[in-house]
C-alpha cells in the first residue's frame, strides 16, 4: 500500500475517535487517503499499519460498507450483547482485523483481498498490555 499523507491533528483525532470508540484516547484515524495522528509521538510503526489496514477495508467495501458493517456490528454488541461501549468497538471486524495484524508489517503484503469479511465470524477477545500489543482474553 502506498505510503499515507500523515496529517498532525489532535483536536480531529479526539472527536473521531469519540464519534467511533466512544473514547477520548484515539491515537490516529485513517480516511483514505489520509491519517490524522493526535500528535508526532504517534508516528510509530504498528499505529500507521494499523491505519493502513483501515485503508485496504475502507477500499474493498467502497468506503460506505465498512461504515455500515461496523455500526450494524457495535448495535448488535452493545444492544444484543450487552457488551462496554469500548467492548463493543472492539468487537467490529475492521478492529478485529487491524488490532490483531498490527504488529505484523508485511501483513498487508500478503493480505488476501476482502479478508476483512473473515473477521465478521471470527471474533477475538482481546485487552491491551503494552502500547501496540494486545493480549487475547479468550486463550484460542
Amino acid at each position: 500500500m502506498a505510503d499515507a499523507k500523515i496529517i498532525i491533528a489532535p483536536r480531529f483525532v479526539r472527536i473521531a475517535g469519540r464519534i467511533m470508540s466512544g473514547r477520548n484516547d484515539a491515537r490516529a484515524v485513517a480516511i483514505f487517503p489520509f491519517i490524522f495522528i493526535r500528535d508526532e509521538s504517534q508516528n510509530m510503526p504498528w499505529l500507521i499499519n494499523h491505519e493502513h489496514i483501515h485503508f485496504s477495508q475502507q477500499l474493498e467495501t467502497l468506503f460506505i460498507g465498512v461504515a455500515l458493517i461496523s455500526l450494524i456490528e457495535y448495535l448488535y454488541a452493545r444492544l444484543v450483547l450487552g457488551y462496554s461501549k469500548q467492548q463493543a468497538y472492539l468487537y467490529q471486524a475492521s478492529e478485529q482485523e487491524a488490532y490483531r495484524n498490527q504488529q505484523d508489517q508485511s501483513y498487508l503484503k500478503n493480505r488476501n483481498f476482502a479478508e476483512y469479511y473473515r473477521y465478521i465470524f471470527n471474533k477475538r477477545e482481546f485487552t491491551f498490555s503494552e502500547p501496540g500489543e494486545i493480549r487475547y482474553l479468550d486463550n484460542q
